[in-house]
């Protein structure tokens, strides 16, 4: 009955309205489609969008013709209307009459909307959780690593980043994101860096550094020495495709494809409005060779290898010595590799600037910072690099050079050490693997022997390197001050056949007051080992007398000096002599046996030491006096006559403050402050021994004339200099006493008596006052 019942249906229905509602689907269908594809350019919907709209529309059309057919079969059967109809079905069969009630067009056109309505729903959500809480510079564009095809092309895929981006920092209209930064990210986020870049990934990279565009691109090889580049401009916010451009030519015209590349993809954005010129073969090099050993370069420096930096970016230089940022990176490679003292980094610097011309703002400035910080030694690096990271601030060679100026230099503006954490970590943030600055952050975990950030930070830079100087230091060091018995009497065992370098790298790291006594006498001693040279000796004795003059103990201090000088042959009785007259001038080294050795070495450099010349003012012997001012002028005219105009500036500088000492000795006071101060402006500020000790001798004059605030920052900052640090400690404390401001001065007593616990017997009665004092301020804020 059931199939007489349903070819008597076909027989009465007629196929043309079956059609016609199917084709009535398809054209609804790619409409909703149409529609879909423009929104999905217009708002960056997620790639899976259209596909599930194309399920869906599959999933609707079986259900569109079952309800078409449930209809008409219906209609068949009670032409007169739907209640009378109804009532038969359910009088003859109420399940077909349920399976006719589902099959409505109400709820196919119902169960259709709530089906786009949720699809619609989930892809904002998507873009709302992409986009949300991004502050995107409209000026500011991200290129993404390229993706290639061909043999011997893989140089190129991080290349054409440091390319393009350069180009584009060219224009003056854009800023691109730091390659650096880009490169981390990009490896940390995509499924595989080497294939194609996702648009969807690519704009979580470039969201992440504040970047409104994206650049995608690819380079297929088409020729023996013929390649294709391709581009394409993303909007990060929406993911729509605002410019696309595509150029050929010779690989070894690579400067010249990306200048075309650039300027055709910006046309396009711009829809042929005047687009800035750009250079880009003078912004880098003319050399095609020069070049690819840079890329190489950069490859091998953004992985911490710095030996292999050196070698392919010295290949750079000698193809084109006018290469500025070959110069520039070079400079860094032998800074991390030797430190500052390294004869090539001010060299590589100093050519960088040189031929900076022509580049853009950024690089120009980066190379400016650098320059003034670790070749002029310029306080003015500090704002430069300030500016620099608010002006970019995903860049982070910016980041890292204000973190390295604070470090090196923040002290000599009244910083602590700890003010370049901030901007080192933020580095961090855009390159977990930038180790110079994972460096830095572990010698000041030392310097606050703070053991969980010690060796937390210690494992991420081994994570990176495990066979270089700086790795075995810090695995060294890490055992030494915070491991367990066990791993400390490994690493305390494995000194006995460490090497002088290793020896004196690892007392290094413990850098300014950082590292408790014991400590570092076990390493200044094992490197005054008789197995070293009397250079390496003297050096270790040095160190460790430094260390216990810091803590007062200045017989032993005196005794370790003398050895190391035996050891030396003369070579540092003039270093000595300034430090114990110095100490002597501080009411530290005023024993019997520093007042000797002062007496005896003083006969050969009396004109020499700046400290001998105030005791001479002060004695009325004012032409020994003016012998030591008169020795630094013709110093600095001498070097000025050589070419180092920097170097005379300093000396000008260190004639200046000695003056202003010689007036304080006089009770010229205001005249002493101002002669202090223009004379430390002009003081390189690496300088930090010579610096230190003016601006000590500056803060207990400002004290005099009411400056309590500035002289509190300079005595909270001389911890470059390990025996002067405690009388910072103490001067400060008696003025936040004075100024009732408890708290500081109880912890600033308390530092102090834990350095100078155990100092010599005619330093105690400055102990004890600092004892009773500190038990006095802990009464009266028990009873506050």
């Amino acid at each position: 009955m059931i199939t007489i019942g349903i070819k008597n249906l076909f027989e009465r229905l007629r196929p043309a309205p079956l059609v016609r509602v199917v084709g009535a689907y398809l054209l609804v269908s790619w409409a909703v489609l149409e529609a879909i594809d423009l929104l999905i350019s217009r708002f960056g919907l997620p790639s899976w969008f259209f596909p599930a709209a194309v399920g869906l529309l599959l999933i609707g059309l079986p259900i569109v013709f079952i309800t078409a057919l449930m209809q008409a079969r219906s209609q068949a059967e009670h032409p007169e209307g739907d209640a009378g109809a109804g009532g038969a079905a359910e009088a003859s069969d109420p399940g077909r009459d349920g399976i006719q009630q589902l099959f409505t067009w109400r709820l196919a056109i119902l169960g259709g909307v709530l089906a786009f309505v949720a699809l619609g729903s989930l892809g904002a959500t998507v873009v709302w959780l992409r986009i949300r809480g991004t502050q995107l510079r409209p000026d500011a564009v991200a290129v993404m690593p390229f993706h290639i095809v061909g043999d011997d092309l893989e140089l190129w895929r991080e290349g054409l980043v440091d390319l393009l981006a350069t180009a584009l920092d060219a224009t003056g209209q854009f800023t691109s994101s730091d390659p650096r930064a880009v490169l981390n990210r990009w490896h940390r986020l995509a499924n595989d860096p080497d294939e194609l870049p996702e648009p969807e990934i690519a704009a979580e990279v470039a969201g992440q550094l504040g970047a409104s565009r994206v650049i995608l691109g690819s380079m297929i090889k088409i020729g023996a020495n013929s390649v294709r580049l391709s581009a394409d401009i993303y909007s990060v916010r929406w993911l729509r495709k605002e410019a696309s451009a595509a150029v050929e030519g010779a690989e070894d015209q690579m400067t010249k494809l990306v200048d075309r590349l650039t300027l055709d993809l910006l046309r396009s954005a711009w829809q042929g409005d005047d687009v800035p010129d750009i250079r880009l073969s003078a912004l880098t090099t003319s050399s095609i060779p020069a070049l690819r050993a840079y890329l190489e370069g950069e490859q091998a420096f953004r992985n911490s290898q710095f030996n292999e930096a050196q070698e392919a970016l010295n290949r750079a230089v000698q193809h084109d010595s006018t290469f500025a940022v070959a110069h520039f990176r070079l400079a860094h490679a032998y800074g991390w590799s030797f430190g500052l003292g390294s004869h090539e980094l001010p060299r590589h610097l100093t050519a960088a600037e040189r031929h900076s011309q022509g580049l853009s703002a950024r690089d120009s400035l980066l190379i400016r910072g650098w320059k003034l910080a670790d070749v002029d030694g310029s306080l003015q690096a500090i704002p430069l690099f300030q500016n620099l990271t608010a002006r970019y601030p995903d860049d982070l060679e910016a980041w890292h050079g204000l973190g390295d100026a604070l470090f090196h230099m923040g002290a000599q503006v009244g910083q602590p050490i700890t003010s370049a954490t901030e901007p080192l970590e933020r580095t961090l943030e855009l390159d977990p693997n930038f180790a110079p600055a994972l460096i830095h952050l572990i010698e000041i975990a030392y310097l606050q022997g703070d053991s969980m950030r010690a060796r937390d930070r210690t494992d991420r830079y081994l994570a990176l390197d495990s066979t270089s100087t700086y790795a075995q230091a810090f695995s060294l060091l890490t055992a030494l001050q915070f491991g367990s018995p066990a791993d400390s009497a490994r690493a305390a065992a494995a000194l006995d056949t460490a090497s002088a370098d290793l020896l004196y790298w690892t007392l290094g790291r413990l850098r300014g007051a950082g590292g408790s006594l014991p400590l570092y006498q076990m390493l200044a001693l094992k490197a005054a080992d008789p197995r070293f040279s009397n250079e390496d000796r003297q050096m270790g004795l040095w160190l460790l007398a430094l260390r216990h003059l810091r803590h007062g103990q200045v017989e032993i201090a005196v005794d370790l000096l003398q050895h190391s000088m035996a050891l030396a042959g003369g070579a540092i009785d003039l270093p000595t002599l300034n430090v114990l007259a110095n100490a002597r001038e501080m009411g530290i080294a005023v024993d019997s046996t520093s007042e000797q050795l002062i007496r005896r070495l003083a006969v050969r450099y009396r004109d020499s030491v700046p400290a001998l010349a105030v005791a001479a003012a002060r004695d009325g012997r004012g032409e020994d006096a003016a012998a030591v001012i008169a020795g630094f002028e013709a110093q600095a005219d001498s070097l000025l006559a050589a070419g180092d105009s920097a170097a005379a500036r300093s000396l000008r500088g260190r004639a200046l403050t000695l003056r202003g000492r010689i007036a304080a000795a006089h009770d010229s006071i205001d005249s002493a402050i101002d002669q202090l101060g223009r004379g430390l402006a002009m003081i390189n500020a690496t300088w930090n021994a010579v610096r230190n000790i003016d601006r000590y001798w500056l803060a207990r004059l400002l004290a005099e004339r009411g400056g309590e605030e500035e002289a509190i920052n300079i005595y909270g900052s001389l911890y470059w200099i390990p025996w002067l640090e405690p009388l910072g400690y103490y001067d400060r404390a008696q003025l936040h006493e004075k100024r009732g401001e408890l708290d500081e001065a109880v912890r600033s007593y308390a530092r102090f008596l834990e350095l100078w616990g155990d100092a010599d017997e005619h330093l105690q009665p400055r102990v004890e006052t600092a004892r009773r004092a500190l038990e006095r301020l802990r009464g009266e804020r028990v009873a506050g």
